[in-house]
C-alpha cells in the first residue's frame, strides 16, 4: 500500500503552492515514479479542502500526455478551488 512520506509531502505542497496542479502534479509524479492513483493520494494530502470528485479528476487525468482524459486545463479548472493546507505533524496532528 503507498503510504506519502514526508519528502513527497514537502515537495508537493511546495510545488503544488507555485502553480497550476497539472504542471505541479506532473512534475511530483516524474520525480517520484508515481501514477495517477498514487498522485492523487498525494494530492489529498496536500489540499485541505479536497474530495472525492477531486480525486476522481487526477484518476482521469491526460498525465501522460496521450490524448486520452481530462486535458491540463480541464484539470486545471476542476481543481481552481483547491487550497494547500498548512504543515501538520503526522504525529500529532498540529501545525
Amino acid at each position: 500500500m503507498f503510504e506519502v512520506s514526508d519528502e513527497i509531502r514537502l515537495v508537493a505542497r511546495a510545488e503544488l503552492s507555485q502553480g497550476p496542479p497539472s504542471v505541479a502534479l506532473r512534475q511530483i509524479a516524474r520525480r517520484f515514479h508515481l501514477h495517477r492513483a498514487n498522485l492523487a493520494w498525494v494530492a489529498a494530502e496536500v489540499f485541505e479542502n479536497m474530495f472525492v470528485p477531486d480525486i476522481q479528476a487526477i484518476w482521469a487525468w491526460d498525465l501522460e500526455g496521450q490524448g486520452e482524459g481530462h486535458s491540463d486545463a480541464e484539470l486545471d479548472a476542476m481543481l481552481s478551488h483547491l487550497r494547500v493546507g498548512l504543515r501538520r505533524s503526522r504525529a500529532l496532528g498540529q501545525a
